[in-house]
């Protein structure tokens, strides 16, 4: 009976720390950026207690404790049932955006003035460590699909106020033939160099 009590209990720490293991990476993007409000109120009445009773788990089981009653053994099926209980709630709240799935927040569509291409701005990752920007374009002639890097201070944008049209950047066409510059608008301005701290 000890002997199943033990590897039940060893299963359900294994689970129990992969649970708290996959909330933490989930929840801050693989340390791409900080928990949010809802992330540390779960962290703190699932995750904390988790790693409370994992701890205590471990400790027992290394030091070679055996329940010496049957109240003993009602004690630890109680903290095997509460791991159990707490682990769930951990999985579920894992947003896989931002670290798994690339996060895209993107401007309105447009189309340029001479009518060659759709283009808008997509911001991968935004407001993480390992954010991007990067510009879509289709060619209306031939619908292929071109995504060109931007070097943008994506990473410096504390605030973006996403509207029902938004257009952050303007693509202006040059004398020469297929050469775009592209310029932010006042809608997607960075914070002043001299301002930062």
């Amino acid at each position: 009976m000890h002997i199943l009590l033990r590897i039940v209990w060893m299963i359900v720490i294994l689970l129990s720390s992969a649970a708290v293991a996959w909330f933490i990476l989930g929840s801050t993007a693989n340390f791409q950026l900080g928990m949010d409000l809802v992330s540390t109120v779960i962290f703190v009445y699932f995750g904390i207690p988790s790693i409370l009773l994992i701890t205590l788990s471990i400790v027992l089981l290394f030091k070679g404790w055996i329940p010496p009653s049957p109240w003993y053994i009602i004690a630890v099926s109680i903290v095997i049932l509460c791991m159990l209980s707490l682990s769930p709630t951990l999985f579920k709240y894992v947003d896989t955006s931002g670290w798994l799935d690339e996060n895209v927040t993107t401007d309105s569509l447009q189309i340029t003035t001479d009518n060659m291409y759709e283009y808008q701005i997509e911001l991968i990752n935004l407001f993480q460590k390992n954010s991007y920007a990067r510009l879509y374009l289709r060619s209306t002639s031939t619908d292929e699909e071109i995504r060109i890097p931007l070097d943008l201070p994506v990473k410096d944008i504390v605030v973006l106020f996403v509207e029902k049209n938004n257009n952050w950047i303007k693509l202006e066409k040059t004398s020469e033939e297929d050469i775009y510059i592209v310029l932010t608008t006042s809608q997607f301005s960075f914070p002043d160099e001299k301002n930062k701290n």
